[in-house]
This record gives structure tokens, sequence and C-alpha cells, in this order.
């Protein structure tokens, strides 16, 4: 009985320790939220991301509802994945994957599009224009963090995005890229303005072809000789010079 006795003593004084402990942790304002560490973004403002993350610095961080902030930061239409965490003792930490731009869509304004053809808010001028233009592709309305409504515009982004990736090079040297019933896609590339149509299937094999066309026209000089270049027959490169036409396999 002494031994049953000294053990629910000792249980008791415990959880008492523990009750304590809890009240101390929750009235003890050093772990009152004292910052909010933000990291992963570019296209977001930092002031924006806390805007929208509301968090309480009279909270504690215990108190600070992980969730609701984490949901609300993944209604920006720039973040792909958001993961908010707890810093001990005192901060709350963001980590934003965005979106990232793959093309810029002209139509009313400038606007980002990423690789699965999900409209970005309107470009500001310090993220820079660095990226390839869409043109002549056009959209009903203009709705961030949403999927286009023109299913040609995301096919050219998934283009893109997927050139991005496998032919760096080439997608640096494009300046513009639309496409039309008539020739498919057609991207104008930086150097002189060289018009390269590329068809409608197999775009991006159609693009390593390219690459190495491309090299052989840098090596040899004769980018001031072309017209343009079609990728459309036969898994050849057709350049169209102003005299004469080359082919190039």
């Amino acid at each position: 009985m002494r031994v049953a006795g000294k053990y629910v003593f000792f249980s008791t004084s415990i959880i008492l320790v523990f009750l304590h402990l809890s009240v101390w942790i929750q009235d003890n304002h050093a772990f009152s939220v004292k910052k909010v560490v933000v990291s992963g973004n570019r296209l977001l403002e930092t002031e924006d991301v806390l805007a929208a993350a509301k968090v309480d610095s009279a909270e504690s961080i215990w108190d600070t509802d992980i969730n609701r902030i984490q949901a609300k930061l993944a209604e920006l239409p720039q973040v792909r994945q958001v993961e908010v965490s707890r810093m001990f003792p005192s901060n709350i930490r963001i980590d934003i994957r965005e979106r990232q731009p793959v093309a810029i869509l002209i139509s009313n304004g400038l606007w980002g599009i990423d690789r699965e053809g999900v409209l970005l808010p309107r470009f500001r001028p310090e993220i820079g224009l660095d990226f390839p233009v869409i043109t002549g592709m056009h959209i009903k309305e203009h709705l961030p963090g949403e999927k286009v409504d023109n299913s040609k515009l995301v096919v050219l982004a998934e283009f893109i995005g997927e050139l991005q990736e496998a032919e760096p090079i080439i997608y640096s040297l494009i300046s513009e890229v639309t496409m039309n019933a008539t020739y498919g896609v057609r991207a104008t590339m930086v150097e002189k303005n060289i018009p390269v149509y590329f068809g409608k299937d197999r775009l991006l094999n159609k693009s390593k072809k390219l690459k190495v066309a491309w090299e052989h026209f840098a090596s040899e000089g004769q980018f001031d000789q072309i017209l343009y270049l079609d990728l459309r027959f036969n898994d050849q490169v057709i350049a169209k010079k102003k005299q004469g036409t080359i082919n190039h396999t």
C-alpha cells in the first residue's frame, strides 16, 4: 500500500510539474513571436507574404496556427508550395516554393506564365524581363493562379517549359514565340530576328536538331544570310537564305 501511495504521489507530482511548465510556457514572453523568417520568394515581396500570413506577434509560437497561415499563403497565385514551421524559441519560418515563369504573355499588359499554363501576376520591372515573349495568343479572363482559358496557349507554355529544361541554350536564344494553324509554333531568335518554324508536333525533338544546326551556322558566320529556318519536314532543318536554300540534316 505504501509503494502504491508513493507511486500515486509521484505520478501526481509529475502531472503538476507539467501543468505548471505548460502555464509558464504560455505566459513566458520568451516564446512570443518576435520574427517571421521568409525564404524562397523572388516574385513575391516579403511584405506581401507577411501581409497574407497575418502572424500575430502578441501570440506565443505555441498558439500560432501554422495550418491557417499555410492555407492562406497557398492561395497566393505565385505560390506552388509552402511550408510554415516554428523556430524555437520565438520565430516563425515560412519556406516558399514559387511558380516559375517560363515566358511573358502580352495580353492587356505583361503577365508571367509557368510551364503548366498557370497565369502569374503582372511583372514588376525589378524582376527582369529575360524570358521569351508569347505574342498573338489571347485570353478572355486574367485570373492569376489559374490555368489560362486557351488550350493552345497551355500547349505552348508546356513546350517552352520543356525547352527551358532540356535545351536551355536554345531557350535562351529565343526572343518571341507564337502559334497559329498554318505553321504551328514559330519562334523568333534573338540573333538577327531569324524566324524558326517548328510545326505542330515533335517540338522538343526538333529543338535538338535546331541546336546542332544553329551551332553550325554560328561557326560559319552565316546568320546574316538566313531569312528563316524551317523544321517542319522530314527531320531536317531547312535554311532559307537570301540566295538559295540549304538542307541541314
